[in-house]
């Protein structure tokens, strides 16, 4: 075993060794950063020297040649524009391989806008909730296999009525308000949100509707001046709703079920005062 002075001696020893290791290491250090310093103040003279030659021309050269620079030198002066995703090689573990840039939305069919004018610009029938024209109608070809076999029954021959309440009585009924049925084959309606909708009729798929509109929607009702002056008779539009194959609305060219607002009767209603 050692002994109580060499455990000392062995301490003391151990303590110069850590005093002079610090030593060095500030030494360093110091020296790092003088050289840092040179550096910086080699650059500062270096950068003045080059600005103060651009000024006055440098030896031999005219100021005017410092101006004119090659297309090299003026494109490397250029912003660089930031490079998309496409542009660079993707790992398949970096986070760009889960970017995806956004997509422009599918330009939707012309159907679904309350438009001003959503017929086409020489129909001829002037209908309040369907066209018979329209522009633009898509080509129902692809489609084809869907209509025949899900919309069969959209297109058979048998009309049903559109009225709920149809008229029924001898010719000597007389009504309050004049109207006119027709039958229609629509391509374009008008939904019960009151937007329009492309609707699925053309030479091979056809939907036929049968609609009765007041020829004069909202004007005083036949005989209105044998009613008590504390009424006011209106020829009102009534409508019902129809469920008719549509064509589907947000770009993509497919069948669905829509319903529509068919008009179905003209009615004398009474208002007050």
């Amino acid at each position: 075993m050692m002994t109580p002075m060499w455990i000392s001696l062995f301490k003391v020893l151990l303590l110069l060794f850590a005093f002079f290791a610090t030593i060095v290491y500030i030494n360093i250090e110091l020296t790092k950063r003088h050289e840092a310093e040179v550096r910086a103040e080699k650059t500062v003279a270096d950068y003045k020297a080059l600005l103060a030659t651009i000024n006055n021309g440098g030896p031999g050269k005219s100021a005017s040649n410092h101006l004119q620079r090659t297309d090299t030198e003026v494109q490397s002066e250029q912003p660089i524009p930031p490079r998309h995703p496409s542009d660079t090689f993707v790992f398949p573990d970096s986070p760009i391989a889960k970017y995806r840039p956004p997509q422009s939305p599918a330009r939707p069919l012309r159907n679904d806008t309350k438009e001003h004018n959503p017929c086409a610009k020489d129909e001829s029938q002037h209908l309040r909730n369907f066209c018979t024209n329209v522009d633009d109608y898509p080509d129902l070809s692809g489609l084809t296999h869907k209509l025949k076999n899900n919309f069969a029954k959209f297109f058979s021959n048998d009309l049903q009525p559109t009225d709920v309440s149809s008229r029924v009585g001898g010719s000597d009924e007389r009504f309050l308000c004049r109207s006119i049925r027709k039958l229609v084959y629509p391509k374009k309606g008008l939904r019960a949100d009151d937007t329009w909708q492309l609707i699925v009729n053309n030479d091979e798929y056809k939907q036929a509707i049968q609609i009765e509109e007041c020829e004069g929607a909202d004007q005083p009702c036949d005989f209105a001046a044998n009613f008590p002056q504390s009424y006011n008779p209106i020829c009102k539009q009534h409508y019902t709703q129809q469920t008719l194959a549509s064509i589907k609305s947000d770009g993509e060219l497919d069948v669905v079920q829509n319903s529509f607002k068919i008009p179905s009767c003209c009615k004398c209603a009474l208002k007050t005062g």
